[in-house]
């Protein structure tokens, strides 16, 4: 009778051990503009996109812990997060959920298949059609209303769950800078480059429900979604990976998250039947990594939300610029005049504040949100760097993608991604390359907020 009692007892005991200490939900929106846009990634696109060959999606999953604290991840078929988009998205969401901004991180896959989201550079390139920037403006507010909406969806939704991590292995990222043999253009080619470094994890998140249903996945990779040049919308190989995962997981939310592949391409590309092919070697990368069962997290969601500030490696003065007219073409030409009637207004920046994003899930994980297409070093020197309990997962083109952001090594080098990328930007507008001391500053603020 003693031993009865005593497994009576110990009956709701085991109970409580066995309840999931997260609550979570994902949901999802089809974001595929509805009127006539030009597609937005590739320059020299003179036409809008001619039909949908897949829909875009705005996913969200968000996840609250046992104190009650909210964390919300949105991840778009886009090829950009602007600071606007994520502005206004924030203001709304903590005007009807009550949540603040550092509990808000916002993901692009950076697909060359979606729309262009920015109108304010349309003048200076001579695109003055007045539809154009009208649809540009209709997106952004039919965009940011989709967003908010699952933003919400999600939160209702949120119901006890089980928060696992786990990752695995996937192959066709190659470096896309490979030195160049000439000596005079660009002293790095923007070519496939077997040599050069990469980040090949594929970290995967998943949430499962109380009674054992697969509800989200959430899994990153480091790498251009460039696998494809088509006039048609299309989420490229993170699209087809997203697709695919859902399919063999029915009812459940695949989110893709994209890395530090500013420098990274997939390869071999610009064919749809390579971009399909990198989809399916990334979703099995993805189920083997469901299939090694990724380890329960446990503990408390830990927030934090800075900037840093990103010096210019020179400031130029308005009798630079006009001297730079005189011989300026073509897209350096534009660079001068936007600069040049910047500095007049008194708008040329100084420097850029750099939004850089914490979330700690307890001991477990720890997730670095990085802005900007930030290159391959990052996430290669900070999980070196990492000294911290658990894992950690490294994320760049998050909240603003303000432009590239090279390691010092890049900037160094000099190339595309290193300076010549920086004169197409005029949403925001830089004056000039980034200072050497800028690796250090995003690295050196990711530190201070670990403690």
């Amino acid at each position: 009778m003693k031993a009865l009692l005593s497994l009576v007892l110990l009956l709701p005991l085991a109970l409580v051990a066995q309840t999931p200490e997260w609550k979570a939900a994902a949901a999802k929106a089809v974001i595929t503009p509805q009127e006539p846009m030009y597609l937005a990634g590739f320059a020299g696109r003179e036409v809008p996109a001619e039909s949908t060959a897949m829909d875009l999606f705005a996913k969200t999953l968000a996840m609250e812990d046992k104190a009650g604290t909210r964390f919300v991840m949105v991840t778009l078929d886009l090829v950009e997060v602007t600071y606007q988009l994520r502005e206004a998205v924030a203001k709304e969401a903590k005007e009807k959920f009550g949540l603040p901004e550092k509990s808000l991180l916002m993901n692009c896959s950076h697909t060359h298949c979606g729309p262009e989201l920015k109108y304010t550079e349309l003048e200076f390139m001579g695109l003055t059609d007045p539809l154009r920037k009208e649809r540009c403006l209709r997106y952004n507010a039919f965009l940011t209303e989709k967003i908010v909406g699952i933003i919400g969806e999600a939160l209702k939704a949120l119901s006890p769950a089980t928060i696992s991590y786990g990752h695995a292995r996937c192959g066709f990222a190659m470096n896309r800078r490979l030195k160049s043999d000439k000596p005079t253009g660009d002293p790095y080619l923007n070519s496939p480059n077997p040599e050069g470094v990469v980040d090949h994890d594929v970290p995967v998140l998943t949430v499962t429900t109380a009674d054992n249903k697969l509800a989200a996945i959430l899994f990153g990779y480091a790498c251009h979604n460039t696998s494809m040049s088509i006039k048609q919308w299309h989420g490229d190989y993170a699209g087809h990976a997203q697709a695919m995962i859902e399919e063999a997981h029915p009812g459940t939310i695949a989110l893709f998250m994209m890395g530090c592949g500013g420098d990274q391409n997939a390869y071999p590309r610009f064919s749809p039947i390579f971009s399909m092919r990198h989809g399916q070697s990334l979703a099995t990368a993805v189920e083997a990594a469901i299939d090694a069962k990724p380890k329960p997290i446990h503990g408390q969601l830990r927030l934090d939300w800075q900037t840093t500030r990103l010096d210019y490696e020179s400031i130029p003065t308005a009798a630079d610029l006009e001297k730079h007219l005189e011989t300026s073409s073509g897209y350096d030409r534009k660079w001068d005049e936007r600069r040049l009637f910047a500095l007049k207004k008194g708008e040329l920046r100084d420097h850029y504040d750099f939004p850089v994003q914490l979330v700690r899930f307890g001991d477990d994980l720890t997730f670095v949100g990085l802005s900007g297409e930030t290159c391959v070093d990052y996430s290669l020197r900070l999980k070196r760097e990492f000294t911290g309990p658990g894992s950690l997962w490294v994320a760049g083109y998050c909240n603003d993608v303000l432009a590239y952001i090279p390691s010092k090594r890049v900037l160094r080098e000099g190339g595309y991604e290193a300076y010549r990328s920086i004169i197409y930007w005029s949403n925001p507008l830089h004056p000039e390359k980034f200072a050497d001391s800028l690796e250090e500053r995003i690295v050196s603020k990711v530190h201070e907020m670990w403690k």
